[in-house]
């Protein structure tokens, strides 16, 4: 793990997040009033919560869109990133995503923190555990391992050979360890935790009537993280994305309020979420 320190002797630290870029030539000109937009709001920090695009290439080239701002920028892969293509899904996980990230001037947060000035930024791709599941529904994890493939296409795309709840175990793990050198950063007053899947419950869709969303909510969120989230000191800010739908919520957390926020980008049409420390 390493630890970016960027001093910022500000009253004032603008960071946006972004999500869910989904990046496709097509549609090139709305990515590019985006990033024109982005710079124009002069960030100290510049943020991708995932799901860049899709294959590689456009992975590279959705980073690229941004290659212009001054500013820190830092990214985490979503569930898309890892569908199979020229390469398969573990070897982009370990070794392509980072490597390109890097490469093109991103701080890959699923290995290192970041501090500027007295705020920390922890993130992780994060994984369903079904966790999320809808509470009507009586399934157990084999059923929601074995229906994965009628409602989401990660069961066809992501070919890697761990289970999801040995992918989310393993995530947390790495998320948790380095939270904590936050956490115990003396010079961290407020920490922003950046995850693809949404961590708390109030984010995750919930409609009985629907067959089809009560199936897919258990793939939808990680709520055992969420719990341990908002356990923790110092978190003031949760930012997710994954659902392509908007919302903003202040939960109560085990030491004070935390501000939460899902980006609601939609294919072609990114959005972010602008926060001020």
């Amino acid at each position: 793990m390493h630890i970016y320190y960027l001093n910022k002797d500000v009253q004032t630290m603008r960071i946006i997040v972004t999500a869910d870029l989904h990046y496709r030539p097509a549609k090139r000109d709305s990515y590019l009033a985006f990033a024109e937009w982005v710079r124009q709001r002069n960030p100290d920090c510049f943020i991708i919560a995932g799901d860049i695009g899709h294959p590689l290439r456009l992975f590279r080239r959705g980073l690229q869109l941004f290659r212009d701002l001054t500013c820190t920028r830092a990214v985490i892969a979503g569930n898309h990133d890892v569908y199979r293509s020229d390469h398969d899904s573990r070897s982009l996980w370990e070794s392509w995503l980072p490597q390109i990230a890097r490469e093109e001037g991103f701080i890959w947060l699923e290995n290192d923190v970041l501090t500027l000035g007295t705020l920390g930024i922890c993130g992780t791709m994060a994984w369903y555990d079904y966790s999320s599941r809808a509470p009507h529904l009586a399934l157990g994890d084999h059923e929601y391992r074995v229906l994965k493939g009628s409602v989401n296409h990660d069961a066809d795309y992501i070919d890697w050979p761990w289970s999801d709840r040995a992918m989310a175990r393993y995530l947390a793990k790495g998320f948790a360890n380095r939270l904590e050198t936050l956490i115990g950063n003396p010079d961290v007053s407020q920490i922003l935790v950046v995850t693809h899947v949404p961590i708390i419950e109030a984010a995750v869709p919930r409609d009985p009537e629907n067959d089809f969303w009560s199936l897919m909510s258990a793939y939808l969120g990680n709520l055992t993280l969420g719990k341990f989230v908002l356990d923790q000191p110092k978190v003031s800010h949760i930012v997710s994305g994954h659902l392509h739908r908007a919302g903003r919520w202040t939960i109560s957390g085990r030491h004070g309020p935390v501000e939460c926020h899902v980006v609601g980008s939609r294919p072609g049409e990114p959005t972010a979420v602008e926060l001020n420390f």
